[in-house]
């Protein structure tokens, strides 16, 4: 299911939105990419999204639009743009994309770098190219209490709906493409100007890096690699009425998800 609803321009481009609050000026730009495939010499970026001054706005590519001139879109605007700083979300890929695919060698600033060293070591000792994933560094409440888990896709579908569409024609795969383009700078823009600070000052510890290698499960106490903790949500009585949320981190045994 998608909220979002795109509009399309008579050259095929499909495109999305958002004026944030007025009070907003955010002098540098939020940039996310979506492409077909990880490394750029196997796929193709089909999706833009931007955030600067108050606004956010998504470019997607549909089958109207031929791939050049969905490319030239794209590099016209980040050539308007230049002059602002950029950040990205594992900034190295929209700067491997942007210049081997829109001929512009960017400087793209890490959203993560407050803690660049923990994520480096961890995403060596793990051998994950993106730790921690985005969604991961939001609140749980946020997305289960408002129903955004049911709304959002994953990333490495992307290419899979660009392939329905071009198939079948049908735009509400580009509705969720850019609504998930959407939901990660409008986190992106929060990541960086809310909880950056905070990172920089508590989590720039090489003793940080430990606790993420084993984490004990709430249910049965004992240690655990990472991955195989999930982050559970759910409701507690109050004592007077009404109800909070809660988190625990359980394993996968005890939830039952293994064998």
């Amino acid at each position: 299911m998608g909220l979002v609803k795109g509009k399309l321009r008579k050259d095929g481009l499909f495109y999305v939105t958002l004026l944030l609050h007025p009070g907003v000026s955010f002098k540098g730009v939020i940039l996310d990419l979506e492409t077909t495939d990880y490394e750029p010499l196997r796929g193709e970026i089909v999706c833009a999204g931007f955030l600067y001054e108050n606004r956010a706005l998504v470019l997607v590519r549909s089958k109207r639009l031929e791939r050049d001139n969905f490319y030239k879109l794209l590099k016209d605007l980040v050539e308007t743009l230049k002059n602002r700083k950029f950040f990205a979300y594992n900034a190295p890929f929209e700067e491997h994309w942007i210049r081997e695919h829109l001929g512009i060698p960017l400087k793209v600033d890490e959203i993560m770098k407050p803690v660049k060293g923990l994520t480096q070591k961890v995403r060596n000792l793990k051998g994950w190219h993106k730790t921690p994933k985005l969604r991961e560094l939001l609140h749980p409440r946020f997305f289960h209490y408002f129903g955004f888990d049911r709304w959002d896709i994953d990333g490495g579908e992307v290419k899979k709906l660009w392939e329905e569409h071009l198939k079948s024609g049908d735009f509400e795969p580009l509705n969720l493409i850019a609504q998930h383009n959407l939901i990660d700078i409008l986190s992106e823009f929060e990541l960086l100007t809310v909880w950056n600070p905070y990172m920089e000052k508590f989590l720039n510890s090489s003793e940080v890096v430990k606790r993420f290698l084993n984490l004990r499960c709430e249910n049965c106490q004992k240690e655990k690699p990472i991955e195989e903790l999930a982050v559970i949500t759910y409701p507690e009585e109050k004592v007077h009425g009404g109800f909070r949320f809660r988190e625990k981190r359980i394993c996968k045994t005890c939830l039952g998800m293994e064998g």
